[in-house]
């Protein structure tokens, strides 16, 4: 089947990453190393707002001073001219998506964040995608840069693409692991048919 979907991570995958969660775990209060948005669903109330206002803070200026990863651009542009799709599923709020859209001109087909479904790891808005654009498992890969992204992408049963600058564990788990994104274009020509 030929490729039909490529479902992007956002930061660290197609923006450098510019978020400090040592940064935001310590001003919010939450303990080194759990994951943050799992950490917080656990808060109420009041602590809860602070929490999440502290996050979308975060979020936002990250977004304001974004720079997109080498290769971005060029990497889209390849997708849209061969008439595959190519969305995001990001654990980020959608208002810092926008931002990020915004500063550089970048659209997708699709955007899924934690407001519209459960965060990764969980694959619901992997499969939201795939029924949107009817995508098969086949025709759909998952690129990430953390093992959110690899773990949803399996559980969704789609192939995955490891972005990492060095080895990581987790990264045994993906179909593929790669250093760049012109990696990562020449694996999706490859799926698209043209060698």
């Amino acid at each position: 089947m030929a490729l039909k979907l490529v479902i992007f991570d956002l930061d660290g995958t197609l923006l450098v990453p510019a978020l400090d969660f040592q940064a935001i775990r310590e001003e919010i209060g939450l303990p080194p190393v759990v994951p943050i948005l799992e950490t917080m669903e656990a808060l109420e109330g009041a602590a809860r707002e602070r929490a999440f206002a502290i996050l979308d803070r975060h979020e936002a200026e990250a977004a304001a001073r974004s720079q997109l990863m080498p290769g971005a651009m060029e990497l889209l542009a390849d997708l849209k001219r061969r008439g595959v799709r190519a969305a995001v599923f990001t654990r980020n709020s959608r208002v810092s998506i926008d931002a990020a859209c915004r500063r550089h001109g970048l659209a997708f087909d699709a955007v899924a964040t934690r407001e519209s479904h459960r965060p990764k790891p969980c694959p619901d808005g992997i499969r939201h995608l795939m029924q949107t654009f009817s995508a098969a498992s086949a025709e759909t890969v998952v690129v990430g840069d953390y093992r959110f992204d690899i773990e949803a992408g399996a559980s969704a049963g789609i192939r995955t693409i490891a972005l990492v600058a060095e080895p990581k564990p987790w990264a045994r788990d993906a179909t593929w692991v790669v250093g760049s994104l012109p990696e990562v274009g020449r694996i999706l020509q490859t799926l698209a048919g043209e060698a």
